[in-house]
């Protein structure tokens, strides 16, 4: 190492010279991803934050907002993405954070349903499955465990056929 903190190639401890370029990537960017001064191509460093202290969604390391200078942004949401009359991801008109939708990323609302109105379980809000059974395999006409046309919830009649004649080993 040279009195200036330079190894015999010119570069510094860190693997940067004089301009900027990495030893070993040959890019103005290390491994990680980060330039000399410590940020990436985006301009944010290891902790994401940019050189004026503020994340990509405009909040400091205390969680303030750059617009608004309160826990909140200019729609209502907070640093972690909670609306602040609804306390989840979703805005008071229903609408998610990260898809601007009324479905969340997974494709469901804030109540839980997708936009044919079932749950992650399958069930609409009423408890019925698109075949009119609830989870305990009850018809919602018949009231048994079986349909208008004789078939349970999974497809079979009184002695164990499908629509189809099959039995469920013979499919």
């Amino acid at each position: 190492m040279s009195k200036d903190g330079f190894d015999k190639y010119g570069y510094y401890a860190d693997g940067f010279n004089k301009e900027g370029d990495h030893k070993a990537t040959g890019t103005k960017f290390n491994k990680e991803g980060f330039a000399k001064d410590g940020f990436d191509k985006l301009g944010y460093d290891q902790k994401g934050f940019s050189k004026n202290g503020y994340d990509k969604n405009g909040f400091d390391k205390n969680g303030n907002h750059i617009a608004t200078g309160t826990l909140f942004d200019t729609s209502g949401f907070n640093k972690e993405g909670n609306h602040k009359a609804t306390g989840t991801k979703f805005n008071k008109e229903g609408n998610h954070k990260a898809t601007g939708t009324k479905f969340n990323k997974e494709g469901y609302d804030k109540n839980g349903f997708d936009e044919l109105g079932y749950d992650q379980d399958r069930f609409n809000k009423n408890g019925y499955d698109k075949n009119g059974f609830d989870k305990n395999g009850n018809h919602i006409a018949t009231h048994t465990l079986f349909d208008n046309a004789g078939f349970n919830k999974d497809g079979f009649d009184k002695v164990g056929k499908n629509k189809q004649g099959l039995t469920s080993n013979e499919d």
